[in-house]
């Protein structure tokens, strides 16, 4: 190609380049100028079109100008580079929607729990150590602290943050152990993909443990980068010290992930052991032994537990969940999955439907590192498995050392934390999927003695597929069966008008154990609150007043009623139910804001 051919075409990319940041920038502002004004059943339907317009222009422009190769290899790492940032401000705009669109909290269950418990530590009601896992909560007053965001914003901060943390340091891991910017295009796409969050048990909300696994990639580059320690220099490395850093971090995110992580390495110290004692000129035999790292893993994890009883209590609960389910005929995970599939079939649903909108991506990818440890076994003998790099295989046996805690956890009886192991799984799968993609895109062109013109557009167009497919399930909406878990401004001024002016021994009635949530957010209660009702078996429409010997208060939102009505398909309560509330004997509505509403039942004991 001529030189002027190869200026106009480094004049291209970069124009292109320059279009994309514009139109992520105005995608920003869009959202910004179109900030929610109620509850959102569905972030995606209630955002502007011209936001998804503009994140789907940048992130076109990011993957043509990252894999559709120029005649100038110099420009095209630049702008290959400046094409991958511009990939990730996409992400940073996909995944701050909440913040952007002035959400006043995104997350039910577990993550207003967490908000309480951060209000509770801002307050000084309670102290970090008294939680067993404060990570996110000390880092949310931090923020708070620092830059004067309201607790429930900073909370929101912290979630993108490991959002950020995974997406950067995913590339760089890949990057450290091909030492090829290709690759790291590749794997920063991958990650684009967050195949860890699933939205059962792992969530783009506040939630320990999903923060947890994604911050986790940031201990894998260090990982990698502590294989390759000159350990003739020095007795102590400063990588080393980053990674004990980063260790020590992760179990205060979540001690559950360094349970895992202790078998994980426990996996990889075996490998060594065995690569040292049969293969001593092996590539990794020559690398730093990871069995002190695993001993300290283990003690970290024994010192943080010592004082909060997870160790003998995960213990006896596992062991019993598995005696219960192989002696005694109980039922786990595939209890869960049939009563997931019938109430999927009443909405007209399916477990295949369900199960290709969540796990599509995660399928596509597990099914390359499966055939990577297949052909590493089947095809031991070949050159190219032969050049395959040592960290594959320890990626590979983390997976193997993670099988037995997903099907112990599988076996527990009324748990989906099966999730939880198969989300730090999909970190793995994501490393070794994109070493996979890179192996085979560039095997392919070298077998055919092609440039990379004809393959690296085929990777555009699949990550282009797989990037929707698997972003368009991220966020809880009717689309998965699911509802937003956004909470409005008049819903959290609703309950904390309720709270604050609860009469004396009357607890709430509230639909999924909502009541109880908000008390957390709320009042900052130490420990969970569990002590707020749900409506009767009979129904909202059962003369409630009927149903109970004392009074009651119950709460009714426009979550409640979108959620169960328009996601859920009034698979449980009915819009003629929540009609009939206000028409019902001894039920009078005592608080409302046109998104709360709160009503005194007066119980059989008064029937005045």
């Amino acid at each position: 190609m001529s030189t002027q051919s190869a200026v106009d075409d480094d004049l291209f990319r970069k124009v292109a380049l320059v279009v994309g940041f514009l139109a992520i920038a105005g995608s920003a502002l869009a959202a910004r100028a179109n900030p929610a004004t109620g509850y959102e059943l569905s972030l995606y339907t209630m955002t502007s079109p011209f936001v998804w317009a503009g994140l789907v222009v940048a992130l076109a422009v990011a993957l043509a100008v990252a894999f559709v190769p120029s005649s100038g290899t110099s420009h095209t790492r630049g702008t290959q580079a400046l094409a991958l940032v511009l990939g990730g401000v996409v992400m940073v705009v996909f995944a701050g929607l909440p913040i952007i669109r002035g959400y006043r909290f995104y997350g039910h269950h577990d993550a207003l729990t967490h908000l309480g418990w951060a209000r509770a530590i801002s307050e000084g009601t309670i102290v970090p150590f008294d939680l067993f896992y404060p990570g996110i909560h000390t880092v949310t007053v931090l923020i708070n602290s620092a830059l004067g965001i309201p607790l429930s914003r900073s909370l929101l901060f912290v979630v993108l943050i490991s959002v950020l943390v995974f997406c950067v340091f995913v590339p760089l891991c890949v990057g450290t152990i091909t030492q090829s910017q290709q690759a790291a295009a590749i794997a920063a796409f991958s990650a684009f993909l967050l195949l860890p969050i699933t939205t059962i048990s792992m969530y783009l909300q506040a939630h320990a443990m999903s923060q947890a696994v994604l911050f986790s990639a940031l201990l894998f580059y260090l990982f990698v980068k502590y294989l390759r320690v000159d350990r003739t220099s020095a007795s102590v490395s400063a990588i080393g010290v980053l990674f004990a850093l980063t260790a020590t971090a992760t179990v205060v995110y979540h001690p559950q992930l360094v349970a895992h992580l202790i078998a994980v390495f426990i996996g990889i110290s075996v490998v060594q052991y065995v690569a040292r004692r049969f293969w001593s000129r092996g590539r990794i035999a020559g690398q730093t032994p990871m069995y002190s790292v695993t001993l300290f893993f283990i003690a970290l994890f024994l010192v943080w537990t010592a004082n909060h009883g997870f160790f003998s209590g995960m213990l006896e609960y596992f062991f019993e969940s598995v005696i219960e389910y192989f002696f005694e005929r109980g039922s786990g995970g595939e209890e869960t999955i049939a009563t997931q599939g019938t109430s999927l079939a009443s909405l007209g649903g399916g477990l295949l439907e369900i199960f290709l909108k969540l796990f599509f991506p995660q399928l596509m990818f597990s099914l390359l590192a499966g055939g990577l440890a297949l052909a590493a076994v089947v095809f031991r003998r070949s050159p190219y498995v032969s050049s395959i790099r040592a960290e594959t295989t320890y990626f590979v046996t983390a997976l193997v050392a993670l099988v037995p805690l997903f099907l112990i956890y599988f076996a527990a009886s009324g748990a989906t934390m099966y999730f939880r192991v198969m989300g730090l799984m999909m970190v793995f799968v994501t490393i070794l999927g994109s070493l996979v993609i890179y192996g085979l895109s560039t095997r392919y062109a070298n077998r055919r003695q092609q440039s990379p013109s004809t393959s690296r557009p085929l990777l555009a167009a699949g990550f282009a597929v797989l990037l929707t497919l698997s972003l368009v399930a991220i966020f809880p909406s009717p689309y998965i069966y699911n509802a937003s878990p956004h909470v409005s401004d008049a819903q959290m001024d609703g309950y904390g008008t309720a709270f604050e002016t609860q009469a004396d021994d009357v607890g709430f009635i509230g639909l999924r154990d909502g009541p109880n949530r908000f008390d957390d957010a709320i009042n900052g209660n130490a420990e969970r609150m569990h002590l707020h009702e749900g409506p009767p078996e009979e129904g909202l429409n059962s003369r409630l007043a009927e149903q109970y010997d004392g009074d009651r208060y119950l709460v009714l939102t426009q979550a409640d009623r979108e959620r169960e009505t328009i996601a859920y398909g009034e698979l449980r309560y009915s819009e003629a139910e929540f009609d009939s509330i206000a028409t019902q004997p001894r039920v009078d509505r005592v608080q409302s804001n046109g998104e709360f509403e709160l009503y005194w039942i007066r119980g059989n004991d008064n029937r005045n």
